[in-house]
C-alpha cells in the first residue's frame, strides 16, 4: 500500500498563475513517465506509525489534507481527479499528454502541468473557439475573430508601436 502511494503521488493541486487552481509536480518527473493525473481517488488506511515510510513530500501532502490520520482515520488519495484541474497549454507550454497520462518532457518539481485542450476529440463542443480566453491567448492562429474581439491583435499593435520608440 505504501509503495503504491509513493509510486502514484507525482502531482498535487496548487494556486495557478494561469487560472485559479492548477496541477503541479510534487517532485521531478521524467519525460514519458506516467503521472496518474487521471487516477480516481482511493481510500487508504495506514497506521500513523507507518506514515514515515512514505516519501517526505507525499507524507506532507497527505497530512496537510488528512491530519486525522494521527488518530487512525482513513484517507483518500489523491484528493481528487487531478486532470479535472489541469490548465491549458500549447506548444512549449504543453507538458502533459492526457491520452497517455504521461509527461511530454522533463518536468521540474513545483512546475505547473498543462495539457492542450484542443487535442481532445470534440473539444469545440465544450470550449467554443470564439468564447474562450485561454484559446484566444494561446492559440490565436487557430481562431479567426473580428478585429474588435481580438485582444491579442491589440496587444500585438501596442508591442509593435512600443518597439518603434
Amino acid at each position: 500500500m505504501l509503495d503504491e502511494i509513493n509510486s502514484v503521488a507525482k502531482a498535487t493541486l496548487g494556486i495557478s498563475k494561469i487560472d485559479g487552481i492548477g496541477v503541479f509536480a510534487l517532485r521531478d518527473i521524467s519525460r514519458g513517465e506516467t503521472i496518474h493525473a487521471d487516477r480516481i481517488p482511493k481510500i487508504y488506511h495506514i497506521p500513523y506509525g507507518s506514515i514515515n515510510k512514505l516519501f517526505p513530500e507525499v507524507r506532507d501532502e497527505i497530512l496537510k489534507s488528512w491530519p486525522s490520520i494521527v488518530n487512525g482515520s482513513p484517507f483518500i488519495y489523491p484528493n481528487c481527479r487531478l486532470l479535472s484541474y489541469m490548465n491549458h497549454g500549447s506548444g512549449e507550454d504543453e507538458n502533459y499528454d492526457p491520452l497517455t497520462d504521461t509527461a511530454l518532457c522533463d518536468i521540474i518539481k513545483g512546475s505547473e502541468l498543462r495539457e492542450d485542450y484542443t487535442k481532445m476529440a470534440n473539444w469545440e463542443k465544450v470550449w467554443p473557439p470564439n468564447k474562450n480566453q485561454w484559446l484566444l491567448a494561446t492559440n490565436v492562429e487557430k481562431v479567426k475573430l473580428p478585429m474588435s474581439l481580438s485582444v491579442v491583435n491589440l496587444v500585438k499593435r501596442l508591442i509593435k508601436n512600443f518597439a518603434r520608440n
